[in-house]
């Protein structure tokens, strides 16, 4: 794995707890909410984007860090004594393709430190479970891993078909009940489970307008990332590998990062199998795919004749067909036009606010 920008330290405790899950994959993990004390919430604030957006209390990090320990004391204290409550998370709208926009929740300093901790620990477990085609918000993997991924698939010729999906708003379609059942498979810490449940359960402030939604993690939370990986390891990446796979006549390879994958094929039979059953595997887990942006298509090398091969989009990236100075074809990756056009207009800010996604963390 090259090419960290995620990569985290994790303490020896931490360590422990990780080398244990990886030797015992089907054990429930106890006593983890321990481990979210004075250290891990310090090793959590030193974490922190210190230019990250201001959630509604309005305190930067500077600011929390100028009290850091007698603050840091505070909320373990809180913590302990079961005080400790989420403040609602500020809303603000990125621009996306098509002029939409893309809601980001922004959570007080506070509440980042305590997701980041959480996340800490149920990172230590969980990394040990997630399979190898998970790229996304993942400790020493990034974006251009998953697509070299797909590379190596079209250079052996097994990505002949291609399955492109798109899961339809996915952080705010989970469903918070089967969210919990997966975290109780690995997590027996109903201290810890009850702290990620004052993370889900928070209320909206998008202006002036205040909701408490009943499904869904808010996208651009610290914690987001991992619980959204954790609902799609089960949902998408065990069920391939373990039930649609052994199945295929040919080969295929699931290719995810975070919420966006693509799905390579050998054979055009499988391919068109599994495009019949992953609407309904989705739906199962109340995820809807988009009818419009999800799609079969054959993707092979242009024709001699000149004629252009079939083109699509994975990760910002318009995925092509383009020729070796040696006139070989290979796979090329060129910038999404509508990315280039949002920037080449200065539509880089969000509406009615000034974090970017990874701003807002």
């Amino acid at each position: 794995m090259s090419g960290a920008t995620t990569s985290r330290i994790m303490s020896p405790e931490l360590a422990k707890v990780a080398e244990r899950a990886k030797r015992n994959p089907s054990e429930r993990i106890l006593a983890l909410a321990r481990f979210i004390d004075a250290p891990g919430l310090a090793h959590a604030f030193d974490g922190l984007r210190k230019n990250a957006a201001l959630g509604v209390d309005g305190v930067t990090v500077k600011q929390y860090g100028e009290e850091l320990a007698a603050n840091l004391r505070s909320l373990h204290d809180r913590m302990k004594a079961g005080k400790y409550r989420h403040q609602p998370i500020r809303r603000v709208h990125i621009p996306k393709d098509g002029g939409k926009t893309r809601p980001i929740g922004i959570s007080t300093t506070e509440d980042k430190i305590v997701q980041a901790a959480l996340r800490d620990v149920l990172e230590a477990v969980y990394e040990q479970d997630f399979l190898d085609c998970s790229h996304g918000f993942r400790p020493g993997r990034r974006a251009h891993d998953a697509v070299r991924g797909l590379n190596r698939e079209v250079t052996a010729g097994t990505a002949s078909y291609i399955l492109e999906a798109d899961i339809v708003s996915f952080f705010d379609s989970i469903d918070r009940t089967r969210l919990m059942e997966m975290l109780r498979e690995r997590i027996s810490d109903e201290s810890l489970m009850r702290l990620v449940g004052k993370c889900l359960h928070v209320g909206i402030l998008d202006g002036d307008e205040y909701s408490e939604p009943e499904e869904g993690t808010t996208q651009g939370s610290v914690l987001s990332p991992l619980l959204g990986n954790l609902y799609l390891h089960h949902v998408l990446d065990m069920w391939f590998e373990r039930e649609v796979k052994p199945r295929m006549k040919g080969s295929a390879r699931l290719i995810r990062y975070c919420d966006d994958f693509v799905i390579c094929f050998e054979l055009q039979a499988d391919a068109e199998r599994v495009m019949k059953a992953l609407p309904q595997r989705m739906a199962r887990y109340g995820l809807t795919l988009h009818p419009d942006k999800t799609r079969l298509l054959e993707f092979r090398p242009p024709t001699q004749g000149g004629q252009c091969g079939q083109t699509f989009d994975f990760l910002g990236f318009t995925i092509h067909w383009q020729k070796t100075r040696r006139g070989r074809w290979r796979m090329g990756c060129r910038t999404r036009r509508a990315r280039i056009r949002r920037l080449t207009d200065g539509k880089v800010m969000p509406v009615g606010g000034r974090a970017s996604a990874s701003e807002s963390r």
